[in-house]
């Protein structure tokens, strides 16, 4: 899932800087959060290996309380992002998709791992 998500932080980066070009520095810091998920997978697939043996766990959990603190991270950010929406429809919008984004980001990355290990 490597590529997925590198797909994912380039399509979201996209979006930041195409706020950014439209002068609405808001929604690209909104966007950012975002960022967060997919970034640590990538950072969660390198690196899990190595903290296995560093720690002496599993793989497997290793690289799953990389991603569920990643999405935890990425969900408190983005609570702190939602205040530079003024109006509560769009804020409360903003919560709800964007943690439902991390949430089912999350679960499908941990699962896709699971099932490449334990096959």
């Amino acid at each position: 899932m490597v590529v997925e998500c590198l797909t994912i932080f380039g399509l979201i980066f996209v979006v930041a800087i195409m706020y950014i070009r439209a002068k609405k520095k808001n929604y690209a810091l909104a966007t950012v959060p975002l960022l967060i998920l997919p970034a640590s997978n990538i950072l969660a697939y390198a690196f899990s290996g190595g903290i296995s043996e560093l720690i002496s766990i599993d793989r497997f959990i290793a690289y799953s309380a990389i991603n569920v603190v990643a999405a935890v991270v990425s969900s408190c950010l983005v609570g702190l992002m939602s205040g530079k929406f003024s109006r509560k429809a769009v804020r409360g919008t903003y919560i709800a998709m964007s943690l439902i984004f991390n949430i089912v980001l999350a679960a499908i990355l941990i699962y896709n791992m699971f099932e490449s290990l334990y096959r």
